[in-house]
């Protein structure tokens, strides 16, 4: 009986041959591409050496004309070895400067200045070149830039309660609606009132006139009352003149009350707002979103022979990496990742310990606990799907296939491009490389299994493999979790 392969399964099994293979092919083409280049040793005295990392480039006028060969420690100073090619001669009052190249990664690398003097440094390893200023301190940057960014969270916060709030809403509203019927109101009583008011100022005009006739006829006291009574309907007349002027600029529309009585263009601007306000959260709502766990347990053989740099062996083997992630999706075939990863291999650093007696140099290597960052966004093509952005504090790619109704899953990605070799290891810079096939024998959980650090295990003989689990759950879960929650003890 012949057995029928399905096309998923044929595409699967040829991701999984070529992939490898063409890595294989671009490494050996790679090494079999560099060769070594004459150069010599000018020495660099630093008051810090972090991210300075050996390997990395020495430059003038953005073109490489060496790296760091060796970092040693003398004093409270720490000297570099510039290793820099033959035929790049360096003047004897040049200067060297200190950039850094992402402040993502913290990593540097050397500038150098060219000077004009016609004499040239030696080229026999005793020479010396001065550092021209101090790099800059980028932590307090980060710092400062933290500050900023919490403070605009404050503010976002605040903003998003008044918005978010229906009772503040219909408040406002509230308020505008009260504001435009007092401002009728007091139109409407201008209108009715206008000619009572007429009619008041004629009569007090009768009145004083009058009064004035009478006032030539009395006797001197009765003069004087007149004269006070005069000045009652001066006050009285200028009441009206007053009330009058208001109702005019009303019916106008000057001032607060008469734009809002007889401009609405106000309060369509207020009302167009509030609509903008409401369209960008009914977007942030309509927004599906998974929050999921993955935990896998390395294991591996050991180097064939022994080398320094492992002083304890397989970086990965007997580690267990631990991943919290949430994924955000604005459309079906489209999201983005956000991780937090316990990175089992850690923070490799170094320390170097002369022996006062011996002179000899002994380098002292430490590991650490590591936590990486991932932010990557994805797009999906039917079975096939890409991603890109930061992959666990570096720079990476990868793809999935999707095949048995999305059931079972291959990934492969490229990640950590310029420290994805084992740190320790003073040779290329090998990006960091995960292949796995994934299969979810129920909805929301999930197996896995695959391989990791290819490239370094195949320059120096060993392997590295992970099995793992994981789970994961959308926001419907989330409702229904709420749902049998108990409202009250």
């Amino acid at each position: 009986m012949t057995v029928g392969w399905s096309n998923e399964f044929k595409v699967g099994a040829l991701l999984l041959i070529t992939v490898p293979a063409g890595i294989w092919a671009l490494r050996w083409s790679i090494d079999g591409l560099t060769a070594d280049i004459p150069t010599y040793t000018l020495h660099l005295s630093v008051p810090s050496a972090e991210g300075l990392l050996v390997k990395a480039p020495i430059k003038v006028a953005g073109v490489e004309i060496g790296e760091i060969g060796r970092v040693t420690l003398e004093g409270d100073h720490a000297v570099l070895d510039l290793s820099i090619r033959v035929e790049n001669g360096i003047p004897t009052d040049s200067f060297a400067e200190i950039r850094s190249q992402s402040l993502l990664t913290g990593e540097k690398y050397i500038i150098v200045d060219l000077g004009t003097d016609g004499g040239m440094k030696p080229t026999d390893g005793t020479g010396y070149i001065e550092l021209k200023d101090k790099p800059a301190d980028f932590e307090k940057i980060t710092k400062n830039v933290e500050t900023i960014s919490d403070d605009l969270k404050e503010i976002t916060a605040s903003l998003r309660a008044v918005t978010d709030n229906d009772d503040n809403r219909e408040a406002l509203e509230a308020t505008l609606q009260n504001i435009q019927a007092l401002s009728d109101e007091l139109n409407r009583l201008a209108e009715r009132n206008a000619h009572d008011i007429d009619a008041i100022v004629e009569s007090t005009k009768r009145l004083t006139d009058t009064l004035d006739g009478m006032a030539t006829d009395t006797r001197g006291d009765v003069k004087e009352e007149m004269e006070k009574l005069k000045a009652a309907t001066d006050a009285l007349q200028k009441t009206t003149d007053d009330v009058r002027s208001v109702t005019h600029k009303i019916d106008s529309g000057e001032g607060t009350i008469g734009a809002l009585v007889n401009d609405r263009t106000t309060v369509d601007l207020l009302n167009e707002t509030i609509g903008n306000a409401n369209g960008v959260i009914e977007g942030f709502s309509g927004m599906h979103s998974e929050v999921y766990y993955n935990g896998r347990i390395y294991f591996g053989s050991s180097p064939q022979e022994r080398h320094p740099e492992f002083f304890y062996g397989n970086p990965l083997a007997g580690g267990g990496a631990n991943i919290v992630g949430v994924r955000l999706m604005p459309q079906e075939d489209f999201w983005y990742n956000f991780e937090f990863v316990d990175y089992p291999q850690g923070t490799v650093t170094y320390e170097e310990e002369l022996n006062q007696t011996t002179g000899e140099v002994t380098t002292i290597w430490k590991r650490a606990p590591d936590y990486r960052l991932t932010f990557m966004m994805n797009k999906r093509f039917h079975h096939l799907g890409i991603r890109l952005g930061i992959k666990e504090d570096g720079g990476g790619l990868g793809a999935s296939y999707w095949t048995f109704d999305d059931k079972l899953e291959f990934q492969g990605d490229l990640f950590d491009f310029d420290l994805g070799r084992y740190p320790a290891v003073n040779g290329p810079a090998w990006p960091n490389a995960r292949i796995l096939a994934r299969y979810r024998p129920m909805p929301h959980v999930y197996v896995e299994v695959g391989t990791e650090q290819p490239f370094l295990g195949l320059q120096y003989g060993y392997a590295t493999g992970f099995v793992g689990a994981g789970f994961n759950f959308d926001d419907d879960d989330i409702k229904l979790l709420l749902a049998t929650l108990p409202l009250g003890l």
